[in-house]
């Protein structure tokens, strides 16, 4: 096919662009399903625990083990994903998560759910960093930037359809309504497996020779982008737990919460979208630079604002937030090009865990002091990353202009 489309005078350009188009919609439709399969456990808790007699904390303990096996396992599969063929994990991880997720809704017992969720969650920790890794070497280097924000925004998509599509399972057939399911990861299945292949031999030629020319990595840069997704996620996971609470101690109704968590749920979105575009044109630390420095400022005016200034500040935050999601799943491979889907694990996965913990760090300062406080004192994570970048930005600075032998010994 391709032979024939050459000897027509097609150029090569289209067809690497044609190529990387179509890996970039099967990755990020993957992203999509998956988080489709995966994402309704907040409408199958209520169900579950009144089926079986379970406590909050009980959830809460699920809710734990599925978030510490899809977060901390990532960079362990990650580092194995790059000595296997990425193409075939993205694919077979939806499957494998879809089976288990369909089947939760047959759990008869605690402990069987926890284990179900477990697995579910390996699923999740083992697609994304090779998802990551298939899309950013079909990119090998052009607009890798806007192909990893397509992939974010298929998993933001899914996340939020999926508890509306097991709404309406569950509601018909009880806990067992999860078998809906199962037709989608058929589908799903079938037609990434068909769709995706497996990894050319001229593939991996090709991304080692990248390799070779890129270097070993920058082991430093990879530790401070790791960091500050940590404090993303701390400062993300925290005003969402609490932001409608402190509306609502402000007098504000809950529906102008929801409404508020709403437009700062949809603007991360967008900024996911445009992120990486953005940082294809002005560059990966300005751009996380620029999106933590205006984050500070625009969350301290959001905690003194109300009313239409302070749903244009949530605004802006979520596209600032946004932003930073592909560009530092992109920065940090390219700091650490040895290892993409090692990298990617590290960014999406350690980088995100953390939030659980700064969420319940926030939660009992807020017990000691007040909530608003609490709240006001997450400025800290804005400011700590733009600094963190501010510095990673001159460490990179410093490296380009260092001579190749003083380059190597900052290398692994």
């Amino acid at each position: 096919m391709i032979g024939d489309r050459q000897a027509q005078g097609v150029p090569r350009t289209f067809l690497k662009s044609e190529f990387l188009t179509n890996t970039v919609f099967l990755v990020s439709s993957g992203h999509f399903l998956l988080e489709i399969l995966h994402q309704y456990l907040p409408v199958f808790f209520p169900l579950f625990r009144a089926a079986y007699g379970l406590s909050y904390e009980q959830i809460g303990m699920v809710t734990l083990v599925g978030a510490t096996t899809m977060s901390l396992a990532q960079p362990v599969f990650g580092y194995f994903i790059d000595r296997w063929d990425a193409r075939r994990v993205t694919a077979f991880t939806v499957i494998w998560l879809g089976l288990v997720m369909a089947l939760v809704g047959f759990s008869n017992s605690y402990w069987t759910l926890m284990a179900a969720v477990a697995l579910a969650g390996f699923g999740s920790a083992a697609f994304h960093p090779a998802g990551a890794s298939v899309i950013s070497k079909a990119a090998a280097g052009e607009n890798t930037g806007r192909a990893v924000s397509f992939f974010a925004v298929g998993g933001n998509l899914g996340s939020a359809i999926s508890p509306l599509l097991l709404a309406v399972g569950l509601g018909l057939l009880g806990l067992k309504g999860t078998i809906v399911l199962l037709p989608v990861v058929i589908v799903a299945g079938i037609w990434l497996v068909g769709g995706l292949g497996r990894e050319s031999r001229g593939d991996r030629e090709a991304h080692r020779a990248r390799q070779s020319r890129a270097g070993q990595g920058f082991v430093f840069g990879l530790v401070l982008i790791t960091v500050v997704a940590m404090t993303r996620s701390w400062f993300q996971l925290s005003l969402t737990t609490y932001l409608p609470a402190m509306l609502e101690g402000r007098g504000y109704s809950v529906v102008y919460g929801g409404q508020m968590l709403f437009v700062f749920s949809l603007l991360i979105g967008a900024g996911s979208l445009f992120g990486g575009i953005l940082s294809d044109r002005f560059g990966r630390w300005q751009l996380l630079l620029a999106s933590f420095a205006l984050m500070g400022p625009a969350f301290w005016l959001f905690m003194q604002a109300d009313g239409f200034v302070q749903i244009t500040l949530a605004a802006a935050i979520g596209f600032a937030l946004g932003c930073t999601y592909p560009t530092t799943v992109v920065m940090a491979q390219e700091v650490w090009p040895r290892g993409l889907a090692m990298a990617s694990g590290l960014v999406m996965g350690l980088g995100w865990w953390p939030g659980g913990l700064g969420a319940t760090i926030t939660g009992r300062l807020a017990d000691q002091v007040s909530l608003e406080v609490a709240l006001e004192g997450l400025v800290v994570a804005p400011i700590l990353g733009a600094l963190l970048m501010a510095a990673l930005g001159l460490a990179l600075r410093a490296r380009e202009g260092a001579p190749a032998g003083d380059r190597d010994t900052q290398q692994a």
